[in-house]
C-alpha cells in the first residue's frame, strides 16, 4: 500500500527593486537624523537654561552696589539697610516690591521704588516727607509733615513752628485737630511759615503765634490762600510793631487789634 503525500511548495520571496530598497534606507536614515537633531537640540536648550541659572546665581551677577537717590549720608545708609538688600545677593532674586514696602515703612519716607541695573547694581529712588512743623517739648522735638505724621527728631533741622500738644512717637499720626494745624502750616508760603513760632488748635479754630509775639486767629482750614495773602499784606505794614492780634478767619474782613486778648 502506497501513501501519497501532497505538499505545497513555498515560492521564493520576490526580488525588491534596488531603487526602492535604497529609498527606504534613505528615509530611515533621514528619520534617524531628525531624531538625533531633536535630542541634540533638547540637550543644548537644557544646557543653556542650566548655564543661565548658574550665571544669575554666580558672583558675576550678584549685587555689588546699592545706589540711593533722593537722599544722602546717614539717611541713604538707613534706606539701604531698610531695603533688606545686601552686597552679594543674587541680583535676579531681588524682590523690588518687598524692598520698596520695607523702605516706605521708614517714618520719613513718602515713597520708594527699587530697580535692578544689570549686571550688579540695585537702584533705590525715594521721596522724603517734607517737615513743616515740630511737636513735643524742647528736649525731644519730633518733626512732622503736612499730613501730621511724626517723621523723626527735629534736631539739626532749620527752626520749625511748634504745634502745641502732647509728645508722640516717631511714625505716629497726630490727633485730628493737630493734623489740621499741620496742614495749615504746611500750606503756608515758606517765608510766612518761618514767621510762625507756635501753633495750636482751640475751640475757636487754629491760632498762630508769630516770632515777634503777634497772635493770628486763623480759623479753620478753608480759604488757605486768601488767608495767607491777607496776613502777608498786613505783616508788610510799617506799623506792624504795634500789632498784637490779627484775625484772618474771614479773609475779606480781616481785623487788627493792639489788644493781646484771648483766643
Amino acid at each position: 500500500m502506497s501513501t501519497h503525500v501532497l505538499s505545497r511548495h513555498r515560492s521564493s520571496s520576490p526580488l525588491i527593486d534596488p531603487r526602492l530598497r535604497d529609498r527606504r534606507i534613505e528615509v530611515a536614515r533621514g528619520q534617524g537624523r531628525k531624531r538625533l537633531r531633536r535630542v541634540v537640540g533638547l540637550i543644548g536648550a537644557l544646557a543653556l537654561v542650566v548655564g543661565a541659572v548658574a550665571l544669575t546665581r554666580s558672583p558675576v551677577l550678584d549685587v555689588d552696589r546699592i545706589v540711593v537717590r533722593g537722599t544722602d549720608g546717614a539717611a541713604a545708609r538707613a534706606v539701604a539697610a531698610a531695603s533688606g538688600v545686601s552686597p552679594g545677593d543674587p541680583l535676579i532674586a531681588i524682590n523690588a516690591t518687598s524692598a520698596s514696602a520695607q523702605i516706605e515703612a521708614l517714618a520719613w519716607v513718602e515713597g520708594a521704588s527699587v530697580s535692578r541695573s544689570w549686571p550688579s547694581t540695585v537702584v533705590v529712588t525715594i521721596t522724603e516727607r517734607v517737615p513743616v512743623a515740630a511737636v513735643g517739648d524742647g528736649r525731644s522735638l519730633l518733626a512732622v509733615d503736612g499730613a501730621g505724621r511724626a517723621l523723626g527728631p527735629a534736631a539739626g533741622r532749620a527752626a520749625l513752628p511748634v504745634i502745641a500738644g502732647p509728645v508722640v512717637v516717631e511714625g505716629a499720626s497726630l490727633s485730628a485737630p493737630r493734623r489740621q494745624v499741620a496742614g495749615i502750616i504746611g500750606g503756608l508760603p515758606p517765608a510766612l511759615r518761618r514767621e510762625v513760632a507756635l501753633a495750636k488748635a482751640t475751640d475757636r479754630g487754629v491760632v498762630l503765634e508769630l516770632t515777634d509775639g503777634i497772635r493770628v486767629r486763623w480759623g479753620d482750614g478753608s480759604q488757605q490762600s486768601a488767608k495767607a495773602d491777607a496776613l502777608r499784606v498786613l505783616l508788610e505794614q510799617d506799623d506792624r510793631a504795634t500789632f498784637r492780634t490779627i484775625d484772618v478767619s474771614v479773609p475779606r474782613a480781616t481785623t487788627v487789634s493792639s489788644d493781646a486778648g484771648g483766643s
